[in-house]
């Protein structure tokens, strides 16, 4: 398999980056514009997450084909940025992914240990503050989610 870099390697000084990434989750978020972003939780072999995005241009169509939640993909050639303060983050990586027209993602297998849950004990549901009673829930479950600053 080809040398890769991890979630952990990423600056914002290089768009030259080659990661293997998992998608944890990924929906569609509408923009002030009118217009539709994809967003994504993409996690590594070493269980870091970061919050990533396919913003709504001509090149969006190229990934939707075969993007899915739970499939392992090489990303490439991607902008690393800052996070915007306004914009809700669902990671606390200090960084955001942003594909651009020369982003590549190809399907690859990758051999790793962790399941990537988050499990939340009753208690802290229970006695959530009110800035935290934003809750996931499904299949039986729930996460509380926190929005990152």
């Amino acid at each position: 398999m080809e040398p890769h870099h991890y979630l952990s390697d990423l600056n914002v000084h290089s768009t030259r980056w080659s990661v293997h990434v998992k998608i944890l989750s990924m929906w569609k978020e509408p923009l002030v514009s009118g217009r539709v972003e994809t967003r994504m939780i993409l996690a590594d072999e070493k269980a870091n997450r970061i919050d990533a995005t396919i913003p709504n241009r001509y090149y969006n169509w190229n990934f939707q084909g075969f993007l899915k939640p739970g499939v392992w993909f090489r990303l490439s050639d991607f902008e690393v940025l800052r996070p915007q303060e306004k914009k809700t983050r669902y990671c606390c990586f200090p960084v955001v992914i942003k594909c651009i027209a020369d982003t590549t993602m190809w399907p690859i297998y990758v051999v790793c240990p962790y399941s990537f849950y988050d499990f939340v004990y009753p208690e802290t549901v229970e006695f959530a503050q009110e800035d935290e009673k934003e809750f996931v829930t499904g299949k039986g479950f729930s996460s509380l989610i926190f929005t990152v600053s």
